[in-house]
């Protein structure tokens, strides 16, 4: 009698968080999106929303010209089976933090400014989620990689 062969494990899932610009990269489909959808898409990978990123994709989304209602955007990521994480009160604590750490050491003034770069409050929020669950987040702010590269962030940051 022979043992049947064992069954491979089933690949481990990464977990990657994501930003609204790379969300909105997606839904108005801009340069890179198929890059973006084909990593997502990935039987080894979770995306996940952080909390924020939901809101203000959708919000951008239309603002750009995507004329799906908001219901329909949310059910549109869903589909392709990004998971919404609320942010619980242990990263709005850790969310406020990151937003004084940002105050006191601005990056860089962006593109198409001359003001210095800080987080924003959902950035914050989304870097707070992100840090908890000990992923990467994929984002096209060149301040969240500069903070890492400063050491003022415990997150891996990829910029498409």
């Amino acid at each position: 009698m022979t043992t049947p062969a064992p069954h491979p494990a089933p690949p481990r899932v990464k977990q990657l968080c994501l930003d609204a610009s790379v969300v909105c990269t997606v839904l108005l489909q801009e340069r890179g999106w198929q890059a973006i959808l084909n990593a997502l898409t990935r039987p080894d990978v979770e995306g996940i929303l952080p909390g924020p990123v939901l809101t203000e994709a959708i919000a951008v989304a239309r603002r750009k010209g995507n004329h799906s209602r908001g219901d329909q955007l949310a059910e549109a990521l869903a589909a392709m089976g990004l998971r919404v994480e609320h942010p619980t009160d242990e990263d709005l604590v850790r969310a406020a933090e990151l937003i004084e750490i940002s105050d006191n050491n601005p990056g860089p003034p962006p593109q198409h400014s001359d003001r210095e770069a800080t987080l924003s409050l959902g950035d914050a929020l989304i870097l707070a989620v992100t840090e908890r669950l000990g992923c990467m987040v994929l984002t096209r702010d060149g301040y969240w990689k500069w903070m890492v590269d400063e050491g003022h962030l415990q997150v891996q940051v990829a910029i498409p």
